[in-house]
């Protein structure tokens, strides 16, 4: 008596998972025409032109419309490419950080880890960027790409292990504390360098192998005295890290051909981050969907609200659908050593932001331990850049 009536919960999960499951099936279909569109090459005379008016290649980065076409842009105080990039990684990092801790939130909610249900949040986070990236394409906001049946088959494996990366870091940070799944995701270098050399035959440097010590050192260093640790959270993070290796590899192949070019950095997203729902569903199905109203009583008699549970599941998931395409603009725009710079200093920002709103206490060993791992992947950045072979 008195307990919130469970029922309507996992029904609304349901329906949202069978709607979009039906959303994501419908841009397919859409989005497949027989013939690929591609932007005219520019020449190098027009790349080295430093005119005002000067022609900008997929995407634009600020433009809802995906930036399929070409656009001019044009100087001025209060609008040029320095204003553009701050507010990108402004959005970056606001949005990476927001999505860590609604994430948790949503993960605490509903019983961390172990609640039943964390495969379902990562499946509602992807399906939010469906549902805000398909509309847009419809409504004309945003060109659609135009895609074959062997272009959908070439971005498969990218959407697959992106979505084995999201997933497994969604269950890493509901196993432990954020700031120790940012400690064990930054080990992520370390299974690029394994993947490139397995995969594509690219031997590095011996320097950039080098690398590779503080990070796995530093990461190691860290968990021996974290107060959260888990096995559940090294797996788990170890197995997104793989996953995130595997997206890079094949990824670097297609994304350099013309009609993966021609779509733009946000549209890219979009399409592997439709693949990637439906590659989700499936665990929802086959592992929590039979327990799912068990594990929503549960989470509701331990004093959680449905109205909470929405709300964070939501703006996890509208934050990180944000966060993952400016990444991709803001990738499209500068070179990957101050992109990875970025990426190194938005790990720290995480982890400071989420001890603090999470009151998570750090141990000696996990400050020392973190700093040298993010450090070693930034090394690693570098190095890979500067020792890049021919």
């Amino acid at each position: 008596p008195g307990r919130p009536r469970a029922s309507g919960g996992p029904r609304i999960m349901r329906s949202f998972v069978l709607a979009v499951a039906f959303a994501g099936l419908a841009a397919v279909s859409a989005l497949h025409a027989p013939t690929v569109g591609t932007l005219p090459a520019r020449s190098q005379q027009q790349m080295r032109a430093g005119s005002a008016l000067r022609r900008v290649e997929a995407p634009a980065a600020m433009s809802l419309r995906g930036g399929s076409e070409e656009v001019a842009e044009s100087k001025s105080i209060f609008w040029n490419e320095t204003v553009e990039l701050a507010i990108l990684f402004g959005l970056w990092y606001w949005g990476n950080t927001a999505y860590n801790v609604y994430n948790k939130k949503a993960l605490n909610l509903l019983g961390g880890a172990k609640g039943g249900l964390v495969w379902s949040v990562a499946a509602a986070q992807l399906m939010t960027g469906v549902l805000w990236v398909v509309p847009l394409w419809i409504l004309g906001l945003r060109t659609a790409p135009k895609m074959t049946t062997e272009n959908w088959m070439q971005m498969a494996p990218i959407g697959i292990f992106a979505a084995g990366a999201h997933g497994g870091s969604v269950v890493a940070l509901g196993a432990g504390a954020v700031s120790f799944g940012q400690i064990l995701k930054a080990c992520e270098p370390a299974f690029s360098a394994v993947n490139e050399i397995i995969f594509l035959g690219e031997v590095q440097a011996w320097q950039v192998y080098m690398t590779l010590i503080p990070i796995i050192g530093g990461v190691a260093f860290a968990s021996l005295k974290e107060l959260s640790f888990s096995w559940l959270a090294v797996i788990s993070a170890m197995l997104a890290n793989q996953s995130a290796a595997l997206k890079a590899v094949f990824g670097k192949s297609v994304m350099k051909q013309p009609w993966a070019k021609a779509m733009g950095p946000a549209n890219q997203y979009g399409v592997v981050n439709i693949i990637s729902v439906l590659a989700t569903l499936p665990l929802v199905l086959g592992l929590e969907a039979p327990k799912m109203q068990k594990s929503w009583d549960t989470a509701l008699k331990k004093g959680s609200m449905p109205k909470d549970i929405y709300q964070n599941v939501l703006a996890s998931g509208f934050f990180f659908y944000l966060y993952n395409e400016v990444s991709f603009m803001a990738l499209a725009k500068v070179s990957p050593i101050t992109h990875s710079v970025a990426n190194t200093l938005k790990r720290v920002v995480i982890i400071v932001v989420s001890c603090i709103i999470f009151n998570t206490p750090m141990s000696t060993e996990g400050m020392v331990g973190s700093a040298i791992a993010i450090l070693g992947t930034l090394l690693y950045s570098l190095a890979k850049q500067t020792y890049k072979k021919a």
